[in-house]
């Protein structure tokens, strides 16, 4: 009995190697499979993307200084304004009559001065002039000075009672005002020149030793998702503006003319400055380069083995990266799937 519980223990134990042993070896020898690459040539370039939106870098905000009643209302919004066009006025009446009044002193001032001139002509002829007739005169002069600044003072009031645009474009903003209606200070008239459209976003202080201004910059637009406008840096903000995220710089970017007809002000999108670009590079796609004990290598073939082989690249960008040196045009690579 004791014999034939040490055989069946034996055998147990057989079997359990042979289970033991038949999954090792199926783990060892399961097929591993490979993807294959091909190198090959094409153009390359680093990119830095930057959100920001559509702006203008000429536009004329215009108020008149105090409210008032508009007399003229000569635009509304969306209209096409020309340079120096008159928007609005304000009733100038109490203004020209006041103006008149200012005229009225001031000539009534002018007559007092040239007849003191004339009374005391002898004296001055003279040099006969006492401390008391110098004062006289001088008073006389003063006075006539203050009424002939508070006609030009008028004269700016009744100018400034209409406001024109110093630029040609287009109204996009105005207060919903006819003639007759009265107008606050705080009413605003905003002319946009549309030949002036730019692109405009957001540089982190971390980004800005690698752009400057004359790099090429590719634009795409949420609103025209298939289109590319071409474009280049044209200016960096020179004082930062304080962000919740950090440090930020304005970047400006100008568009073509040829691209304005669909562009309007506020869309969005982005815009893509090439940092660097190689024509006819050694290509691979990312996938196939790895890192192994700190080196950057692909796999190549050598009979039944993969082998690692040491690799340099370069620019990355869009699923590619550049071989510097290591591989040829048309050699073959792998990477474990």
């Amino acid at each position: 009995m004791l014999t034939w519980l040490k055989t069946h223990k034996l055998v147990v134990g057989l079997i359990l190697l042979a289970i033991i042993f038949g999954i090792y070896r199926f783990i060892n020898t399961r097929q591993v499979s490979y993807e294959e690459y091909t190198v090959t040539r094409g153009n390359i370039q680093e990119t830095l993307e930057l959100s920001g939106e559509v702006d203008a870098e000429k536009y004329a905000t215009l108020r008149f200084l105090t409210g008032g009643l508009t007399s003229y209302v000569g635009a509304q919004e969306g209209d096409s304004i020309a340079k120096w066009q008159t928007l609005a006025s304000l009733d100038s009446r109490q203004l020209h009559k006041v103006l008149e009044q200012k005229l009225n002193l001031y000539a009534i001032e002018r007559g007092e001065f040239d007849q003191g001139q004339d009374d005391y002509q002898k004296n001055i002829d003279d040099g006969d002039i006492d401390q008391e007739l110098r004062r006289l005169l001088e008073k006389n002069q003063y006075q006539l000075d203050n009424t002939v600044k508070d006609v030009e003072y008028q004269d700016l009031a009744l100018k400034l009672s209409r406001i024109y645009s110093p630029i040609s474009g287009i109204l996009v903003e105005s207060p919903s005002v006819s003639a007759g209606s009265i107008v606050a200070a705080t009413d605003k008239w905003v002319v946009v020149d549309p030949l002036s459209l730019q692109f405009v976003a957001d540089l982190d202080e971390t980004e800005l030793v690698r752009v400057h201004s004359g790099q090429s910059v590719q634009i795409t637009l949420d609103a025209f998702p298939d289109k590319i406008y071409s474009s280049s840096v044209g200016s960096i903000s020179f004082s930062p503006k304080e962000t919740t995220t950090g440090t930020v710089y304005t970047i400006k970017m100008p568009l073509s003319a040829s691209d304005l007809a669909d562009l309007r002000l506020g869309l969005n999108g982005t815009a893509a400055i090439i940092l660097s670009r190689k024509d006819d590079a050694v290509l691979l796609p990312s996938a196939a380069v790895t890192t192994l004990d700190g080196k950057t290598v692909v796999y190549v073939k050598s009979g039944n083995k993969y082998l690692a082989k040491t690799v340099t690249t370069g620019i990355e960008n869009n699923g590619q990266i550049e071989i510097v040196s290591g591989m040829a045009e048309g050699e073959h690579v792998y990477q474990e799937k």
